[in-house]
């Protein structure tokens, strides 16, 4: 868990810096291991000149290799069974209220009793009621809770992204069937516990330049909420899961693409996601891709209209991600592990909004063409969704150009009021267009 800015001056202040900081971490030690904002502000308050002194339950249990590893601490005390003769020796040592205390949430109370000044990484709910009655006690964050961290990293707000595995059963010129609207399910399933997979896969190699950014700095790993040991077996889990779905109930020729889409993210988070351009051509694909494969699952053809038309909306949002990553950036350099530079901005815009109304041109093409009679019962209507989809292209860039989208341009989408409004509005011309009565197509004439 991120805990700001504040953190690394806590324990670095001038009025603390003649008290010792006692560290009690001997419960829990992957609460201290894991946690990169604690170790960097114990580390500027022991290059400023405090004394950090280490209390464990034995002379030479694990806590102690790891307060040898982390070459922090000035002194290794060890606490015996008898916690009052612990506080004891800390009080004759250093003097009542002569020292602080920092712990998780298995801290002895009796030390923080004692010491002028209390701090509590991981909180458990007990420990919050003592922090309400003694005055000297400061919770830093609450306790991690493992289950949280692991779906926060799955990402499930993502696998929305999946839907579009959909799109060729919807529609196709008959009426979907629930068998095929089954296999699309499956196959948006077997899709996303694949991207999670690879989530899980790219935040582990993205950890250290995670940490240095301004939001993905609270993603799991990056925070210290989920340990990166637990990294490699949920991948593997969540692969298996992927590929085992795909082999049981849908055609070998989805699992083929599920393996391409699969080694696309890989590639795209170890090689892709570093080349100018290419980075946006990959994810622009990546979402085309779901459509060949929702295809490929249902037994429905696509059709080369919404190939064009998705390749051109997604260059169009690809574009908007590094637009806003690009706005964020404080200095006049490149973007980590990204080939754009801060002087690329404008040209990003262009590229993006052009790409975005190409794909509206595209679609005004496909509506005025013999196509698209096969599939609708009045097709005029479908104009109604060009001038939703401008001002919705339109909106978007418009409020990166303020600063005002700050996430990725799908998550914004899938949080924004107006864009749900506008895909909604957006399936209702699509719904009456095909299933119109008579009398509608007729008064519209």
């Amino acid at each position: 868990m991120a805990h700001g800015p504040a953190l690394k001056t806590l324990f670095s202040d001038p009025s603390s810096l003649n008290r010792p900081l006692c560290v009690d971490f001997d419960g829990t030690l992957k609460s201290l291991a894991f946690r990169w904002e604690l170790l960097d502000a114990l580390r500027e308050a022991h290059r400023l000149g405090r004394k950090l002194v280490f209390l464990a339950s034995n002379e030479n249990g694990p806590a102690k290799h790891l307060a040898e590893a982390l070459e922090l601490f000035d002194e290794y005390q060890v606490c015996d069974s008898d916690q009052p003769s612990q506080v004891q020796r800390l009080v004759s040592a250093f003097g009542e209220k002569g020292f602080d205390c920092l712990g998780d949430a298995l801290t002895r109370p009796e030390l923080f009793e004692s010491a002028h000044q209390g701090f509590v990484i991981g909180a458990t709910p007990k420990t919050e009621a003592l922090a309400k009655r003694l005055a000297n006690l400061t919770v830093i964050s609450k306790q991690l809770n493992l289950a949280i961290a692991v779906v926060k990293q799955l990402r499930p707000h993502q696998w929305a992204k999946n839907a579009l595995i959909f799109l060729p059963v919807l529609l196709a010129s008959q009426v979907p069937s629930v068998s095929g609207l089954g296999q699309a399910l499956v196959a948006m399933i077997a899709f996303s516990f694949s991207a999670s997979a690879g989530y899980v896969f790219n935040d582990l190699l993205d950890v250290e330049a995670d940490r240095m950014h301004a939001t993905k700095c609270n993603r799991p790993f990056a925070s210290g909420a989920l340990p990166t040991n637990f990294g490699p077996p949920l991948f593997v889990t969540l692969l298996l899961a992927s590929i085992l779905l795909s082999w049981w109930l849908l055609p070998l020729t989805f699992l083929v693409m599920l393996a391409l889409y699969f080694f696309g993210t890989l590639s795209y988070s170890l090689y892709f996601k570093r080349w100018l351009m290419l980075d946006v051509l990959v994810l622009a694909g990546l979402y085309t891709h779901r459509i060949l494969s929702g295809g490929i699952a249902t037994g429905v053809k696509v059709t080369t209209w919404l190939l064009g038309f998705s390749m051109f909306l997604f260059t169009s949002l690809a574009f908007a991600k590094r637009y806003v990553e690009l706005q964020a950036l404080k200095s006049s350099g490149q973007v980590r592990n990204r080939g754009y530079f801060r002087a690329d901005l404008e040209m990003v815009a262009s590229m993006g909004t052009s790409s975005g109304f190409i794909a509206a041109l595209v679609f005004m093409l496909y509506v005025d063409s013999a196509k698209v009679r096969v599939s609708y019962r009045d097709p005029s209507l479908l104009w109604l969704v060009l001038p939703i989809l401008l001002y919705w292209l339109g909106r978007v860039w418009l409020l990166a150009g303020r600063g005002q989208m700050r996430d990725d341009p799908v998550k914004f989408a899938l949080r924004d009021r107006t864009s749900l409004a506008c895909g909604a509005a957006i399936a209702l011309v699509a719904a009456a267009a095909r299933y119109s009565p008579g009398w509608i197509s007729a008064g519209l004439h």
